[in-house]
C-alpha cells in the first residue's frame, strides 16, 4: 500500500498539531481558566481541576504523537474522532457557554472531527487501491 497521500499528510499534521497544542498550551502551561471551569463542571473540585488538566493534556499530547507515529493505521484517527465527539458532547450537555465563545468548541471540534474522518476515508481508499493492485 502507498503509505500516504497529500490529503492524508495534511490531516496527519493538522490533527497532530492541534492535539499537541491543546495538550500543552491551555492544559500544561496553564491550566487555562476555561479548562479549570470545564473540569469543575464535570464534577471535579477546584483542587482536582488542575490535576485533571495535566492528565488530559498528557492524553492529548500522546494522541497527537500517536497520529504522527502510526499515521498509516486507522486507530489513531478513529480515537481522535471518538475523543473529539465525546468532548463536544460533554460541551453541549455540561458546558454549553463554550459553544458561542470566540474560537468556540463547535468550529474547532467540527474541524477536528472532519479531519479525522477524512483521514479514515483516505486510508480506506488507499487500502482498497492496494487490494486491487495485488489481485
Amino acid at each position: 500500500m502507498n503509505s500516504t497521500t497529500p490529503v492524508l499528510t495534511i490531516c496527519r499534521f493538522s490533527l497532530a498539531f492541534i492535539w499537541i497544542y491543546q495538550g500543552i498550551v491551555p492544559k500544561w502551561l496553564g491550566p487555562h481558566a476555561d479548562e479549570l471551569s470545564m473540569n469543575m463542571l464535570a464534577g471535579f473540585t477546584p483542587e482536582q481541576a488542575p490535576v485533571i488538566s495535566y492528565i488530559a493534556g498528557t492524553v492529548e499530547v500522546l494522541l497527537g504523537l500517536a497520529i504522527l507515529r502510526f499515521h498509516q493505521q486507522r486507530w489513531p484517527y478513529a480515537v481522535s474522532a471518538v475523543f473529539i465527539a465525546g468532548l463536544y458532547l460533554f460541551t453541549v450537555v455540561m458546558a454549553n457557554q463554550f459553544l458561542v465563545s470566540a474560537f468556540n468548541a463547535t468550529t474547532v471540534n467540527l474541524a477536528m472531527f472532519a479531519l479525522s474522518v477524512i483521514a479514515l476515508v483516505e486510508l480506506r481508499r488507499l487500502e482498497v487501491g492496494a487490494n486491487r493492485t495485488t489481485h
